[in-house]
């Protein structure tokens, strides 16, 4: 019997935390560890060609239609922070993303979170099987 080959689609990249995502106690504002997440989405896409606007061209939106964060520890300025992003196969309509967000010196946590994208059509209908665009991306990456 052939067995499937686990793939795991993933992208990890380093950043420096600039001054401007500190709040008023020199730590980094917790609603910026999201715009963090949507920056590892945007490379997550980019690197496997599906790109927001690649989404878009297809006829669909993608909201974040759920998302769960963990704070562990707080970043400060100038850390470098590494981001891993892991995408979860589903068999439904959906696009789930775990996130690993640790400190460089000390691979201390500062966050593990995790979010769900559904597919909505431009004339705002929640898509309820996989589109087209989505079914043959996922077998293109050998996820199905």
């Amino acid at each position: 019997m052939d067995e499937k080959k686990s793939v795991v689609l993933q992208e990890e990249f380093d950043f420096q935390v600039p001054f401007y995502d500190l709040d008023g106690i020199q730590m980094v504002w917790h609603g910026n560890y999201v715009k963090y997440m949507e920056d590892a989405r945007e490379k997550f896409g980019k690197k496997y060609g599906f790109e927001y606007l690649f989404i878009f061209n297809s006829g669909y939106l993608a909201p974040v239609a759920d998302m769960h964060i963990k704070y562990r520890n707080s970043a400060r300025i100038s850390d470098v922070l590494t981001m891993k992003i892991t995408y979860i196969p589903t068999r439904s309509a959906k696009m789930v993303f775990e996130y690993l967000l640790t400190r460089k010196s000390d691979n201390a946590i500062i966050i593990e979170a995790q979010t769900t994208q559904l597919f909505v059509s431009r004339s705002g209908e929640f898509e309820v099987s996989n589109p087209d665009f989505y079914a043959d991306w996922k077998k293109r990456w050998n996820l199905i």
